[in-house]
């Protein structure tokens, strides 16, 4: 995500955004405030773009971070002041490359 983006998170449907951009973050926004009553609007939206198990893909990722993020609030749990550190073995800079790549490619 670049910066224009970044800044206008809180503008989902900004022209800023790919249609199926905007899908997923109605789709993020529906689920993270709970609204029931506009689900299947959402689904429709994200089903133009993504199939069923891309879609439980995503939720499952949106509710296991607002969850990690309702758990933090709660405990007062602030995010450290240094870049992640990999335990997985993988070189940090050639993760942030690809990452890199692919969001300039999007």
């Amino acid at each position: 995500m670049n910066e224009e983006k970044l800044a206008q998170i809180a503008n989902p449907e900004s022209d800023v955004f790919t249609a199926r951009e905007r899908a997923v973050l109605n789709f993020v926004t529906t689920m993270s405030r709970n609204e029931t009553d506009q689900a299947d609007g959402a689904f429709a939206r994200m089903r133009e773009f993504f199939n069923e198990a891309q879609m439980v893909e995503i939720g499952f990722a949106v509710a296991t971070l607002h969850g990690m993020n309702l758990f933090n609030n709660m405990f007062g749990i602030e995010p450290e002041n240094r870049p992640m550190e990999s335990f997985t073995g993988v070189d940090e800079t050639v993760v942030a490359n690809s990452s890199r790549a692919a969001n300039s490619a999007a």
